[in-house]
């Protein structure tokens, strides 16, 4: 059984403007883009009528954290709640981003390994949710920054052997905290502190490329980015002390920047701890700067929320568009940020819509190359060929 989306106006996640194409797929996967009212479905196979709205591939969010709650102290209510219902939670968390269009995710950091085996569990069909690229726990320092999922390596040979575990137990990609962060601890950790060493950060780069997996780094402190991005650490989280020269080295390199902007306005908003929100007033200050830098130096732009931290649910896509379009990205960057540009920065064969690619589709209606928060609101969901929401 096929399913057909008739009469759409394609966008492919990479052309500026859209194609009026019918849309084919079948096993899961695009099989045509046919000229536009050409296809003829057989009686059994699915269709979906677009009536000419736009059809754009699914969502990326490009870092969330599934077993947190988006509550003021999200860290306190997985450590009260264990290990058992953390995991129910998750998995709700994660049905929540497919229904808002959001069919790939990448978890940036999970207690007791839990986002690896929601991702399983979504890839066998036990429950319904959005891809997941899981790192599982991050590979970091000890008492660094998140202790709570931290894989605790420290020295070169600890970061190797890190990087090799993760991996083993399924990781999808792996995450380390290059620096101190704004919510976590609430004492003992510095915004902009430098926490693995450069050799740590090359060494563990190097492995986890060996082991065919991308790097994402936490890193706000302009040593710690700079550390990272001659790592070759493939996204840099935050950015949030970013410079022009690093930002130029990193348009060399190919380094994506997922600068994760609305959630530290919802912090600076008073969203989480006070200690959290002191912090994130002086983040706020400096990160639209950063991401500046990074546009003009032409740096790729990742979309992602730090959903399920304070003040931030699943789903928040649409919250970080808007600030990344106010911030200044043009609309189609900003689409591509979520879709095209995400799934390269994390090497997922996601974010385009074309023969081969994974069957997520969204049909939206109004224009998202004038408004890209509009992407956040589909009227119909398709995922792995699979209608979720609409029709």
């Amino acid at each position: 059984m096929a399913l057909v989306v008739r009469d759409a106006a394609v966008w492919d996640g990479d052309s500026s403007e859209v194609t009026p194409a019918d849309v084919v797929c079948d096993g899961g996967r695009v099989v045509a883009v046919e000229a536009v009212r050409s296809v003829r479905p057989d009686t059994d196979d699915d269709v979906v009528e677009a009536d000419g709205a736009v059809v754009v591939p699914g969502l990326v969010d490009g870092h969330v954290h599934l077993v947190w709650s988006a509550g003021p102290d999200p860290a306190g209510v997985v450590e009260a709640d264990g290990e058992q219902l953390t995991v129910l939670r998750a998995a709700e968390n994660a049905r929540a981003h497919l229904q808002a269009g959001v069919t790939t995710v990448a978890d940036l950091g999970s207690n007791w390994d839990v986002a690896i085996a929601v991702a399983r569990a979504v890839e066998l069909g036990h429950v319904v949710g959005p891809r997941v690229l899981a790192a599982g726990r991050t590979v970091a320092m000890t008492g660094g920054h998140d202790p709570f999922w931290v894989n605790a390596c420290d020295g070169v040979d600890a970061v190797v052997r890190g990087v090799r575990e993760q991996v083993f137990l399924g990781a999808g990609l792996i995450k380390t905290a290059a620096t101190g962060g704004v919510y976590g601890r609430a004492e003992g950790e510095e915004v902009g502190a430098s926490e693995l060493t450069a050799e740590e950060l090359a060494a563990l780069a190097r492995e986890a490329h060996r082991r065919g997996v991308k790097v994402a780094a936490h890193a706000l402190g302009t040593e710690g980015i700079r550390d990272s991005v001659e790592a070759g650490i493939d996204v840099i989280e935050h950015g949030v002390f970013l410079t022009e020269e690093i930002a130029a080295a990193m348009a060399g390199r190919g380094t994506a920047l997922c600068p994760t902007l609305a959630v530290y306005r919802s912090l600076a908003a008073g969203g989480g701890p006070d200690y959290a929100t002191a912090k994130a007033v002086e983040v706020v200050r400096a990160h639209d700067n950063a991401v500046h830098l990074a546009m003009e130096a032409g740096v790729p732009i990742v979309a992602g929320t730090d959903a399920g931290s304070p003040g931030m649910p699943h789903p928040s896509l649409e919250d970080e568009l808007a600030a990344l379009h106010a911030c200044g990205l043009p609309p189609l960057d900003v689409l591509k940020a979520a879709t095209s540009r995400a799934a390269d920065a994390l090497g997922a064969d996601v974010g385009r819509i074309r023969p081969g690619a994974p069957a997520d589709l969204l049909v939206l209606d109004g224009d998202p190359f004038t408004d890209p928060v509009l992407a956040a609101r589909p009227r119909t969901v398709v995922a792995r060929q699979r209608l979720v929401r609409g029709g």
